[in-house]
């Protein structure tokens, strides 16, 4: 099934490449192709995306779209030679990628002409992407707070300047 979606994301993103540009079908296909076998073609093809979507006059949809499909392409073809068991395409995962593509839409549709804008978006996205997925660990990382059998009879500085 990993191998199917990752064959069928790529075959996508070469169709959006085509759509978009179409001389850069060819390249697109053979970077396709050989991300099948070696992991930096796929990384090549979604990079040859993120040129064409850089050059050509594309709309929101488009970027979503092709944004959506390479992380798909990237997520499943990472784990085409994985063990048996890891699932890429978890619905969390699904979830936060459509979701981060919504608030990034969101944002790009807001009518804000600010010129430093591009330069600290990147920086505030890391930024609050590191506080949530380091709130989500740390919460799992907890210990128990129940009191230990025992644990009011330790020997600590303040229960032996009471004795």
């Amino acid at each position: 099934m990993i191998k199917f979606l990752a064959h069928l994301s790529g075959t996508l993103l070469a169709l959006l490449v085509a759509l978009i540009q179409p001389w850069a079908a060819p390249a697109a296909i053979v970077l396709v192709v050989v991300g099948w076998w070696w992991r930096w073609g796929a990384v090549g093809a979604v990079l040859l995306v993120i040129g064409v979507l850089a050059l050509s006059d594309t709309g929101l949809v488009a970027a979503a779209a092709a944004g959506l499909v390479a992380t798909a392409y990237l997520l499943n073809i990472a784990t085409v030679t994985a063990p048996r068991g890891v699932v890429p395409t978890t619905l969390p995962s699904v979830v936060g990628a459509v979701l981060w593509t919504a608030a990034a839409g969101g944002a790009a549709l807001l009518p804000v002409e600010l010129e430093w804008a591009p330069v600290v978006a990147p920086v505030l996205v890391i930024l609050l992407s590191s506080i949530l997925t380091y709130s989500i660990t740390t919460a799992r990382r907890r210990p128990p707070t129940a009191a230990q059998p025992g644990a009011g009879t330790q020997d600590t500085p303040t229960a032996r300047a009471d004795s």
